[in-house]
């Protein structure tokens, strides 16, 4: 690394949430009902967190310059934000202001002259800029030597469903061939390979696409946990199940909601009903369908790999892998 130090700006808005979790475990879902709260503005992705967190862990740029970065990303984010400058119009999308708890907030924005007088409404209403993230849990140890001023909300989700997921999405495969996967990727051998195959060592030579499933899925949740036993209970992370936020859906976003200082309100509610939750599931259905999942992965897998994520399933069903939860 060279000798030049990177300074960061001072945020303009301190209250930055990170909705994070592994691929296909209710981000988005929870992240729009997140965003339903009191005082949030609308949903956006934080792609810029999953490139420039695992360059600093594979040593591959400063934490300083990421810092720097970082800060100046959340900056530009949050000041767009209120001129909607780079405002999502997509009318279906998740983070598209249509979907939001009031879109025509974003569109009288549009004629809001830029300028110091944004950033002293910004300073002014505090409101919460919420952020959807792939993976960060796996590099906590990095974002907590920057020192910024975050919250976290990991979500959790079982590790079969997880895998089944990825499995009917060809996850396995995609990522080292589809332009619309856009994980960070590092070569190895000639072959490519998600970032995180670097913390485990390189493997699924010869794997199948369910076993690559297996192997990611296991690979980031043992990471994201050694991380996040470090860290739970403390005050800026909170630990959700994609489980818990589909049965006891009242209850958990209550809890969400003063964890993070705001409330739950009217829209709040609209958008529970708008996403047919709580889920009404019927146990016996519910344990055919999870069985059949659990068949299809055996079917597809070698023996060792398949008792591997049987041993992750039990961890989590049984204890949540040992992660200290607040109630």
């Amino acid at each position: 690394m060279n000798s030049i130090n990177y300074f960061p700006l001072n945020r303009i808005s301190k209250n930055i949430i990170l909705i994070d979790g592994i691929s296909r475990t209710g981000k988005l879902l929870l992240g729009s009902l997140i965003a339903s709260f009191d005082k949030m503005e609308h949903l956006e992705m934080g792609e810029n967190f999953e490139y420039l967190l695992p360059a600093v862990k594979l040593k591959k740029i400063d934490i300083n310059f990421a810092n720097s970065y970082l800060n100046n990303y959340l900056n530009q984010l949050i000041y767009n934000k209120y001129i909607s400058r780079n405002v999502n119009f997509r009318p279906n999308d998740r983070t598209g202001v249509g979907t939001s708890k009031n879109p025509k907030i974003y569109y009288d924005r549009l004629k809001l002259a830029e300028g110091d007088q944004v950033i002293k409404l910004i300073k002014k209403q505090k409101n919460y800029l919420p952020l959807i993230t792939h993976d960060i849990a796996i590099n906590l140890d990095i974002l907590k030597k920057m020192k910024m001023n975050f919250k976290i909300i990991e979500i959790l989700r079982n590790p079969v469903d997880t895998v089944y997921s990825w499995y009917k999405r060809g996850l396995g495969d995609r990522y080292a061939n589809d332009q619309r996967i856009f994980t960070l990727l590092i070569k190895k051998n000639n072959k490519k390979y998600p970032w995180y195959n670097s913390l485990n060592g390189y493997s699924h030579k010869k794997y199948n696409s369910c076993e690559k499933c297996v192997e990611h899925v296991i690979n980031l949740n043992e990471n994201s946990n050694l991380n996040l036993k470090k860290n739970s209970l403390n005050k800026e992370i909170l630990i959700t199940t994609y489980e818990a936020l589909t049965t006891n859906t009242n209850k958990e976003l209550k809890k969400i909601s003063k964890f993070l200082g705001t409330k739950i309100n009217k829209k709040t509610l609209e958008f529970i009903k708008r996403e047919n939750l709580p889920l009404k599931n019927n146990p016996l259905e519910t344990n055919k369908i999870f069985n059949k999942k659990i068949n299809i992965i055996k079917k597809e897998c070698s023996k060792k790999m398949f008792e591997k994520l049987m041993n992750l399933n039990m961890n989590y069903k049984d204890n949540l892998y040992n992660l200290k939860v607040l109630k």
